[in-house]
């Protein structure tokens, strides 16, 4: 009898804090773009709307849902949803991961810092947006990227809740974010790159697309999750091109 060679086992597994249930787009474009050497563990943070109180309830759930994906063998957590972190602001935000860090014993990351992290390598300055949020995280988004000195110079919204996020189909998600990056770039011919923000749509092959298109870069919650990831654990190689500015610079 011949026997089968055992199947590699995953060498990382990556815990990720998501801000709804349902949602599988970030998993799925981790897998697609890490590899088999990863795997993805997923919890909801429940996150119904963004009134402040829904949001601060979300924010409270962070820790003990932290608590849930170490249990099960994360060696890396990602705080996912941009908007949570920006109801924290970048001082409160970075207290909760040092919080996180310490109370957890791996590497805590978020979706928010990672696009800071991916616009600085990109060495961009001027920034357009395309997402989903209303005027008031719309703001707070600006002054989180000023923060860094990077000008929020317009963006293209369709305010949604994100309750709606999960009802919403792959097709029509990736077209919103084709369509809205688009008037973004359009609009706003200072931007020297585009930030379509939020996990919870297909906005990748929109990215890959607009790029082509305007030949400026596009960083997403994925690849700029992707790009964290890899240099946080040590493991980082610039992707070949065609993969997208973010993960094509060193």
């Amino acid at each position: 009898m011949i026997m089968a060679e055992p199947l590699p086992l995953p060498r990382y597994a990556i815990g990720t804090l998501s801000p709804v249930g349902g949602i599988d787009t970030m998993p799925y474009g981790m897998y697609r773009l890490l590899g088999p050497d990863f795997i993805v563990i997923s919890v909801s943070l429940a996150l119904q709307s963004f009134r402040p109180e829904d949001l601060g309830r979300a924010v409270a759930a962070i820790e003990p849902q932290a608590d849930h994906l170490v249990s099960r063998g994360a060696d890396l957590i990602l705080q996912s949803g941009t908007p949570l972190a920006l109801s924290l602001g970048p001082k409160e935000l970075e207290r909760l991961l040092s919080r996180l860090r310490e109370r957890c014993g791996v590497p805590v990351l978020s979706s928010a810092l990672n696009a800071v992290e991916a616009v600085q390598a990109l060495g961009i300055g001027r920034l357009a947006v395309a997402n989903k949020w209303n005027d008031t995280i719309n703001g707070q988004l600006a002054d989180f990227f000023g923060a860094w000195d990077i000008e929020v110079v317009g963006r293209a919204v369709e305010s949604q809740e994100p309750a709606h996020f999960q009802r919403a189909d792959l097709r029509s998600g990736a077209e919103l974010a084709y369509q809205l990056g688009r008037q973004a770039l359009e609009r706003n011919a200072k931007a020297e790159a585009l930030f379509i923000g939020g996990g919870a749509w297909f906005a990748d092959p929109a990215a890959e697309r607009l790029e082509r298109e305007f030949g400026k870069p596009v960083i997403t919650s994925l690849n700029g999750a992707v790009r964290s990831i890899l240099k946080t654990l040590g493991c980082w190689q610039t992707f070949p091109p065609g993969t997208g500015r973010v993960l094509e610079v060193a």
